[in-house]
């Protein structure tokens, strides 16, 4: 359904809601122009031209599977020869390709909000410790925090202070995106803990469009200190990160 929004583009075209794809799957008719977006979105996601190239050479597309690697022409392929014995054999033996591919690829996925996060940092010269990548008794001893796991980044001074800490979530549905809320208030919670140091949040996917009880409470927790890709430039003139920006560490 969100899908539909990009191919919807005309001036009175609307995209589908969930409802409304819902409803065509159960078998509903529809009109012309609904059935046209359902068919714009599967034309460009076969075509890889229905969203930007990955930001990550590692993390590869859902279409990267034997019957839609070649976009049509392995559709075409695979109706008009069936399955080849090898890869059904695969198949039943390893389970369904996007879900396998979806266990393989959920860190890259989360890394792809954490490198942005650290090429802005990095770029600005702000003291930080992505703290993935470090033993978490040595991030919480060296900055008293007691959060586990520790925050994704931890931001301090030339003194090695910590001034402020920074969680990224990743949700592509609003459940997800509402459990993941509950990990800002304790981070909120530690914050005000360790002397009111902003916390920040640098959210991506579409679970957080729902906003009542996940996009809501995150925006609350940050005070509003929350990104995205897209926005996290405009996190460089928020305080405390112009007062580290260009420290030496």
């Amino acid at each position: 359904a969100a899908a539909t929004g990009l191919v919807a583009t005309g001036p009175n075209e609307k995209p589908l809601t969930t409802a409304r794809v819902r409803a065509i799957e159960a078998g509903s008719p529809a009109k012309e122009p609904a059935l046209r977006h359902c068919a714009g979105v599967i034309d460009k996601a076969m075509s890889k031209t229905l969203f930007g190239s990955s930001p990550s050479v590692e993390i590869r597309l859902k279409t990267d599977k034997p019957d839609t690697i070649n976009g049509w022409a392995s559709v075409r392929e695979y109706a008009a020869g069936g399955v080849p014995l090898a890869v059904f054999l695969h198949q039943r033996q390893y389970g369904g390709a996007f879900r396998q591919l979806l266990d393989a690829t959920s860190s890259k996925r989360g890394d792809v909000i954490e490198d942005a996060v650290q090429e802005l940092l990095v770029s600005l010269q702000v003291p930080f410790i992505r703290t993935g990548s470090h033993n978490q008794e040595e991030i919480a001893t060296r900055f008293g925090l007691t959060v586990k796991p520790a925050p994704d980044f931890v931001m301090f001074d030339g003194k090695g202070v910590l001034r402020a800490i920074l969680e990224c979530k990743g949700a592509n549905d609003g459940g997800t995106a509402r459990d993941k809320a509950a990990r800002f208030r304790s981070l909120r919670e530690e914050a005000k803990r360790l002397g009111g140091i902003p916390l920040f949040a640098v959210l991506a996917g579409l679970g957080w469009t729902r906003t009542a009880d996940a996009l809501g409470p995150v925006i609350r927790d940050t005070d509003g200190r929350t990104f995205t890709i897209p926005t996290l430039p405009e996190m460089a003139a928020v305080q405390p990160i112009p007062a580290l920006a260009g420290t030496q560490f």
